[in-house]
């Protein structure tokens, strides 16, 4: 089968994806990948399937994502969130084994994918996380982990990943007191980011949370799938039903609140020919941004601290600006949306995604839990506390989300300084008093999006505001990874 031949089933199956038919996409994919190995198509294609559907790959596959696991061009994370959901459903190492604690170690020393999934990304699985923690428990107090020098090293990679997120023991704190300097000290304690000196912001709201990053930056990533290269005036006229945009492809590109720069990476990577510029309020989180973009080749990102709200030093407009998950930790979200809006040329795009008020009840009721821990200094054993609570009481309320399986994630996800989470009106009445025009909003699934095809046919860019509502009182948790929008200047 030559390339074209490839290219032209992937792009089928695709679309099978997007019309809700995961499993049947993923074969697909699968097969062109065993035909071409080296496809960045077709592993683009698995990635994003199993990114939605991480318990739809195949048993005959695990040898599969294991290479994937590794690949330089696959983000490792969501391979490895699959892998683990695979092994499970093959009853190892989570099943019989997660008992016998030998027997688990002798297959994690052995298995070459087990040590790939502990050092290549957070284990964001809690079944796999409780076996593993089990099993370093066992490791720790039976003495034998100088048996086990590979598992010891990886679940030290791993502690190096979560942050030190795994629950600990009194009796294995007992024994790390009297044992400090043990390989196997590692896996418990990873050593902190370097934090730079505090160089304040003025407004106490935006100093708590830029010292929150300081100390806990956000969120840990190594690789990015890279994204199919398209330019800025191609990407917005796609959604614009080809209308032309008058955008330049050597676009000028802001990403406002950049964090750990995975953001960047994969706006640099999708659009080649933009000049790009980051900021965030945390220098430990643009130094780990600079030192990842680098290690991708991305070095043309210039990454700077600065306040959203004080855009307009840059003494720049720009064509296009991204925002996520940033605006409602700001002191004025509204404020800080306008700061973007007066810096975006006339005809220039913004993608805006948001927290959904009515999605973050699950994290509301995680708080109400934890309500005795809010007003404590945050270090990471009141991390690890909430964690425990969690697990031990309500183990199911936040285990899909990948933010709960790492410490910074859990600061984040739960004990963040200052959130100001949205909804659909609020948004609209946001557009309209920053005189934006709504270009799309997406929705988070394939699935999510061929059911709402179906059922708006007269809407192919989803731009139905009271469909988005009636959507989310049908399905509160759909927009639990926020709200996602683009929306344009106009240029007159």
């Amino acid at each position: 089968m030559n390339p074209d031949e490839r290219r032209s089933r992937l792009e089928a199956a695709r679309a099978q994806a997007e019309a809700g038919a995961a499993a049947e996409a993923l074969v697909e994919a699968w097969a062109m990948l065993d035909l071409a190995p080296e496809d960045r198509h077709a592993k683009s294609l698995i990635a994003d399937i199993l990114r939605h559907a991480p318990a739809s790959a195949p048993v005959e596959r695990l040898d599969g994502l294991g290479r994937l696991l590794v690949d330089p061009n696959v983000e490792p994370s969501v391979i490895a969130r699959a892998a683990w959901h695979l092994l499970s459903r093959q009853g190892q190492p989570l099943g019989e084994r997660a008992a016998d604690f030998e027997a688990l170690a002798d297959w994690a020393e052995n298995a070459p994918i087990a040590a790939r999934l502990l050092e290549e990304s957070p284990v964001t699985v809690l079944e796999a996380e409780r076996a593993l923690t089990r099993v370093r428990a066992w490791l720790l107090m039976s003495g034998r982990w100088a048996g086990f020098p590979r598992l010891t090293a990886a679940l030290a990679a791993q502690a190096r990943w979560n942050g030190g997120a795994w629950l600990i023991s009194p009796d294995e704190r007992e024994r790390l007191g009297s044992k400090p300097d043990a390989a196997i000290a590692a896996a418990y304690f990873p050593p902190p980011p370097p934090a730079p000196a505090k160089s304040p912001f003025a407004d106490p709201v935006t100093d708590s949370v830029a010292d929150q990053y300081r100390h806990w930056p956000y969120p840990a990533w190594s690789r990015v799938t890279p994204p199919e290269p398209t330019t800025v005036p191609d990407w917005i006229e796609a959604l614009d039903f080809g209308h032309p945009s008058g955008l330049p492809a050597a676009a000028d590109l802001l990403v406002a609140g950049c964090g750990t720069g995975r953001e960047a990476a994969l706006w640099a990577l999708r659009f080649p020919d933009a000049r790009i510029t980051a900021i965030d309020l945390s220098e430990t989180s643009l130094a780990y941004a600079r030192e990842r973009c680098r290690a991708l080749g991305l070095d043309r990102i210039d990454f700077r601290r600065l306040d959203i709200h004080d855009v307009a030093g840059l003494g720049r407009q720009f064509d296009f600006i991204a925002s996520s998950g940033v605006l409602h930790h700001l002191p004025d979200p509204e404020g800080g949306w306008a700061a973007l809006a007066a810096i975006l040329k006339p005809g220039g795009a913004m993608r805006v995604m948001l927290y959904s008020k009515v999605a973050r009840l699950k994290v509301q009721a995680a708080r109400h839990r934890l309500a005795d821990l809010l007003d404590r200094l945050v270090d990471a054993d009141l991390l690890r506390e909430a964690r425990r609570r969690l697990i031990e009481q309500a183990p199911g309320l936040l285990s899909s989300w990948t933010d709960f399986y790492t410490l910074a994630g859990v600061h984040d996800l739960l004990l963040h300084r200052h959130e100001d989470p949205f909804d659909v009106p609020r948004i609209v009445r946001a557009l309209d008093r920053l005189g934006l025009e709504l270009l799309a909003f997406h929705l988070p699934t394939p699935f999510h999006r061929a059911r709402y095809r179906g059922e708006h046919p007269d809407d192919p860019g989803f731009r139905d505001v009271e469909a988005w509502s009636a959507l989310e009182k049908r399905d509160p948790f759909l927009f639990q990874g926020m709200y996602n929008l683009h929306c344009r200047k106009p240029r007159s």
